[in-house]
């Protein structure tokens, strides 16, 4: 059954989004009104160009570039590290106006057509160890948005258990 799903039928059309000029302080707001904490990044006319999650906003802290912190991130005695870091860092109240999404977002994404079905999109999720994946049309404007919880409430109506 879920082969022959469609992204279309599972997305969810509404989906929460940020823009490239969305301050820090606006995106912890969003993040914290929502329970999800990846957002899409759009330009003014929908078109997906990044994507932002909550590790993203724990980088831009760090003393070191992303390629070395994530070497870093992969020495075993070094565990604690990162949250070491953010908690001993002085953090300016300005900060939050003055960092941007821009300065955090990753803009090499991920994203799925709405005609591909589920197993695909279950498959990238797999291969990019993702939980959300924006769905898009062939300008790459958003069309929805499909999480593994939309996935599986879907397989689960279609067998009967809800």
């Amino acid at each position: 059954m879920e082969k022959k799903m469609r992204v279309r039928e599972v997305m969810q059309k509404r989906v929460v989004t940020v823009k490239r000029s969305t301050t820090l302080r606006e995106l912890i707001e969003v993040l914290h009104k929502f329970t999800f904490h990846t957002l899409p990044v759009v330009e003014e006319d929908n078109r997906v160009i990044g994507i932002v999650a909550l590790e993203d906003i724990l980088k831009i802290f760090q003393p070191h570039p992303s390629n070395i912190l994530n070497m870093l991130e992969r020495i075993p005695f070094l565990d604690e590290y990162e949250e070491r870091s953010l908690l001993e860092e002085d953090i300016p109240s300005e900060m939050g106006v003055l960092c941007v999404v821009e300065d955090m977002m990753n803009t090499d994404i991920v994203t799925i057509s709405e005609k591909a079905t589920t197993l695909e999109a279950r498959r990238l999720m797999k291969l990019h160890r993702l939980k959300r994946i924006p769905v898009v049309d062939k300008e790459r404007h958003l069309v929805g948005i499909i999480s593994l919880f939309d996935i599986i409430l879907a397989v689960f109506k279609a067998k009967g258990i809800l």
